[in-house]
This record gives C-alpha cells, structure tokens and sequence, in this order.
C-alpha cells in the first residue's frame, strides 16, 4: 500500500481502487442474474445458510488481511441484501413473463 503525502495522493489511490472494485462488482451482479434464471422456486431466492456462508468467508479474507472485519461484514451484509432483491427481481421477470405470455 502506498503512503500518500496529501489528500491528493489519496484521492487519486481511492479512484484507482474504486476502479478495479466496480468492474468486479458488476461481474458480481452477473452471477447474481444468472441464479435468477437458474433457481426454479423464488423461496430458493433468499438462502440464509449461504449469506452467513458469504459473510464468513469475507470476514475470514479481511482477518488474514489484517482488516477490519466489522467493515467488511456491514458492506458484504448490504451487498448482500441488496442482491436478493435484485435476484428476486430477476426470477419474478423470467418466471412470471412466462406465466402471462
């Protein structure tokens, strides 16, 4: 990690994070899409078992990193959420368009 002399420095790292952050949450959201079109019942959507399974493994990859682990499970918690509502968003479109049409 970089020692940054001013809020410049700074700045200019918090971009160059952001841009290698946001292509891999958009990769992120493609899976996400793609369990939408892959779970066959919309109770499957929200499994409850595999969010603690995710957060756990995130605050685990944050511990060997010496991170704030607490940071990391807020952001993964809302991620998270987040996500199933978009997953439901997506099942609701591929199954219930082919109810209706």
């Amino acid at each position: 990690m970089k020692k940054c002399k001013n809020m410049a420095e700074v700045r200019e790292e918090i971009d160059r994070v952001d841009r290698m952050i946001v292509p891999l949450l958009l990769q992120r959201l493609e899976y996400i899409a793609q369990a939408g079109h892959i779970k066959s019942d919309r109770e499957a959507v929200r499994d409850n078992w595999r969010v603690e399974d995710v957060v756990s493994k995130a605050k685990a990859t944050a511990e060997a990193q010496s991170g704030n682990t607490q940071y990391i499970e807020d952001i993964y918690r809302h991620l998270i959420e987040w996500s199933i509502n978009h997953e439901f968003g997506v099942w609701d479109d591929v199954n219930c368009s082919s109810i209706s049409g």
